[in-house]
């Protein structure tokens, strides 16, 4: 059997799989428990209560306050643009958004994350112009991971990129040091928390990577990584975050 074809069978069985799961356990909506809407752990009211970012600077994800062309930068991007070049990102990091983040990250709520790679997934079909060769999750620090028990990233990553056909890649880029939490610290202090934290193991064999995170504050985190990563020889690095505090 040839690499394909066995590739072909596995993603087929995964398919069958999460439909028998579904079919034996039907999906609840993750903020309010009623039945879930269109095969997903949320239900249709929740779903359009959710804070949606509707109009977003092309390269960093900031809301803008009016609706805007598809390629629009913020005044911030324009006048000093981030090292990666495109973002995405679902929600203003508010109200239920936070709630389920919270979830996942702090009460281990790992069901959560299915829901919002399912959500990720559906934005990122729409928006993104051009697919990554792969999706690196933003690297935990091993102590920081071991205490955990899991890093958020990478749970949110699988059905993305089950759904999207695309890899994860988990060995080019480890973080080097145990930062500071990044929570509480202003942007200049989050920019030199972060910086030299991460390193690659070797370089990645991509010219297009995307990064996925849970939360992006000021994109310190994921500036640092995309600077590591072109320094590999990297040419472009988009960020895929399920929300973008304001």
């Amino acid at each position: 059997m040839n690499t394909e074809v066995a590739s072909s069978m596995a993603h087929a069985s995964t398919k069958l799989l999460r439909s028998l799961a579904k079919a034996l356990y039907p999906p609840r909506c993750a903020i309010c428990r009623a039945p879930g809407h269109d095969g997903m752990d949320i239900c249709a009211s929740c779903y359009r209560e959710l804070p949606w970012i509707t109009s977003a600077c092309s390269q960093c994800a900031l809301p803008l306050a009016h609706e805007s062309q598809a390629d629009a930068l913020c005044g911030r991007c324009q006048k000093k643009p981030p090292r990666f070049d495109s973002s995405i990102s679902l929600f203003r990091y508010e109200a239920n958004a936070m709630q389920m983040v919270q979830q996942l990250k702090f009460n281990q709520r790992l069901a959560v994350s299915r829901l919002l790679g399912e959500m990720m997934m559906q934005k990122i079909v729409e928006r993104q112009k051009e697919m990554p060769e792969c999706i690196i999750p933003v690297p935990l620090y091993r102590k920081r991971l071991r205490k955990r028990g899991f890093n958020q990233s990478i749970e949110i990553a699988r059905p993305l990129a089950n759904g999207l056909d695309i890899p994860i890649d988990l060995g080019s880029v480890v973080r080097a040091s145990d930062t500071r939490p990044q929570t509480g610290l202003d942007r200049d202090s989050r920019r030199k928390n972060i910086k030299g934290a991460f390193e690659t193991v070797s370089p990645p064999p991509y010219a297009h990577i995307a990064l996925i995170d849970d939360v992006v504050t000021t994109g310190s985190t994921a500036n640092e990584l995309a600077r590591v990563l072109k320094r590999a020889g990297v040419q472009r690095v988009d960020l895929w975050s399920v929300a973008r505090a304001i």
